[in-house]
């Protein structure tokens, strides 16, 4: 039995990077590595985003002209400051072209800001954002239950209302 992907989720850009294009100017993915800033460059990428609290990316984009932010999150502990920020450089970054979003598996943290994302700026409810995070094939890792959860708990609007 073959089970139709929902055609509202990521699509598919590059299985080995767990690379998905969200939206013509939102990206996901898992730590990129060098072999794949000519076909970050080549997608429009202009603005990479990391949620990894110990890992930089600097030194690996010091000559891609790619701009650069790091908003460290702790998957155990997620804190709304650090989705406004996120949800804040995503919408900087798509000013100027493509943004990349990435964590460490592209799973966890990544698909916690993308539904958040899809939740206040494409208007999805928290269901169909959770059916995307847990069901949409980016590798989620169940152990972290307070991901879900905080979903179910967030005030939308209240993080809206942060917004710049």
């Amino acid at each position: 039995m073959t089970t139709e992907r929902n055609p509202r989720w990521a699509s598919v850009v590059d299985q080995s990077g767990n690379l998905h294009r969200m939206t013509e100017r939102l990206y996901r993915s898992e730590q990129p590595i060098q072999g794949h800033i000519e076909l970050l460059k080549s997608l429009g990428i202009r603005t990479i985003i990391s949620f990894r609290a110990f890992h930089s990316d600097r030194r690996m984009l010091r000559e891609a002209d790619i701009g650069y932010f790091r908003i460290p999150m702790h998957t155990w502990h997620i804190r709304d400051r650090d989705v406004v920020e996120a949800l804040q450089r995503i919408r900087e970054g798509e000013a100027s072209g493509a943004v990349l979003i990435h964590c460490l598996h592209g799973a966890d943290r990544t698909g916690l800001i993308s539904a958040a994302y899809r939740m206040i700026h494409q208007g999805w409810s928290k269901e169909e954002a959770l059916d995307e995070l847990l069901h949409g094939g980016y590798g989620f890792h169940s152990i972290w239950k307070n991901i879900p959860t905080y979903i179910h708990k967030v005030d939308l609007a209240a993080l809206a209302s942060q917004l710049k």
